[in-house]
């Protein structure tokens, strides 16, 4: 099938989507951008109990329906970015990850829209909500706890060219807050501390990971993401807090993760000192489904419309809940970019064309 693409539109809209707001679990300035570019185009869209949008082209059932996904959210604050153009390069939070897949989708969805029966099979394109930070995958958890059975095959697409994703990379993150007497620093010297006693539970869980892991070299990370804490350099802490993550390809060594985490947990209270824990996102696990079939077709498609060959590695990505339900599920890019999750974060715009024809090969061989 070949489709007109419109790059400056494409650029154009995704401007807009990226100086919009849209952090995780408040994308709604954003999704109302994108519903009234369908509405300027004759797309008809429903938003769902999760907030995504979504858009369903063609009819049949639910098991022969492909699912494209690209996700609204941004990382971090999730504010409005200032997206500046350098030449080949737009430069903006969020304008690679994953708002040039969000745009590149709206254009497909409103080319096939103007079509008659232009697939073999349904497609449900979703805007998906709470992909990043302790969004926690909320917009594809709620697709796949409303069906019964998988679809056709899931696809999210999200970030580069380079690689594909059917292994879901799991993570299970925590905030563990801690509360101390407290005291002035001179005259209550030697009453606990509550930042002393949050650092000494966090060396206990570090030692406890490189000792779960040391015959595992490469297969499980640990990320103490944020410490705050305290109440003036010349008081004893009364408060502190910490967020901090496990991430492992293995469902059982994530639990060993935990279950080291609760451990350290029962070791360290005393009368004066409390913690508390909670886990403030999981994501779970999975090995690939239907790999023999997937991985050449995903890899087919850039290879076709780039010429890179991509690398499947494993990642953490709205596949991860799919896949945890048996869905035959890949992540796959539609762009070069680069500087992920930072306001340096670039996307070079020649290569969306080149997105745009990954799209055609995808739907030439799935759809």
């Amino acid at each position: 099938m070949n489709r007109s693409f419109h790059q400056d539109a494409c650029t154009d809209l995704l401007i807009a989507l990226a100086e919009t707001p849209g952090p995780s679990l408040g994308e709604s300035p954003r999704r109302q951008v994108l519903e009234q570019f369908f509405v300027e185009h004759g797309v008809a869209c429903i938003v769902d109990e999760a907030e995504n949008l979504r858009v369903s082209i063609g009819n049949g059932p639910w098991e022969e329906t492909v699912v494209f996904d690209a996700h609204m959210d941004v990382v971090q604050e999730g504010f409005e970015a200032q997206v500046t153009r350098e030449e080949d390069r737009l430069i903006g939070m969020g304008v690679a990850d994953d708002l040039a897949a969000v745009s590149l989708l709206a254009h497909l969805a409103v080319e096939l829209s103007n079509q008659e029966s232009p697939l073999k099979r349904p497609l449900l394109i979703l805007f998906s909500t709470g992909e990043e930070g302790d969004g926690n995958l909320k917009g594809v958890r709620h697709l796949v706890a409303e069906k019964q059975a998988p679809p056709h095959l899931f696809i999210s697409f999200d970030l580069n060219f380079d690689n594909i994703c059917l292994t879901a990379l799991g993570s299970k993150r925590y905030r563990i807050t801690t509360k101390a007497p407290g005291g002035h620093s001179w005259s209550d010297f030697g009453l606990p501390s509550a930042i002393d006693a949050l650092m000494g539970l966090l060396a206990d869980v570090k030692e406890t990971f490189t000792e779960a892991t040391a015959n595992r070299l490469g297969q499980a990370s640990c990320n103490i993401g944020a410490i705050t804490g305290g109440e003036g350099i010349n008081s004893i802490a009364a408060n502190a807090s910490a967020t901090f993550e496990f991430r492992s390809v293995d469902p059982l060594l994530l639990n060993q993760l935990d279950q080291g985490l609760q451990t350290c947990l029962e070791n360290h209270p005393t009368e004066e000192v409390t913690f508390t824990c909670t886990i403030t996102g999981e994501r779970p696990a999975a090995k690939p489904i239907n790999r023999e079939q997937i991985e050449p077709m995903a890899v087919h498609a850039i290879q076709a419309a780039t010429g890179i060959t991509p690398t499947e590695i494993p990642m953490s990505t709205n596949i991860n809940i799919p896949l945890s339900h048996g869905w035959p599920s890949v992540c796959m890019g539609l762009c070069q970019s680069g500087r992920f999750h930072s306001h340096e974060e670039f996307l070079v715009i020649s290569s969306l064309a080149q997105g745009w024809n990954v799209l055609q090969a995808v739907i030439k061989q799935v759809g």
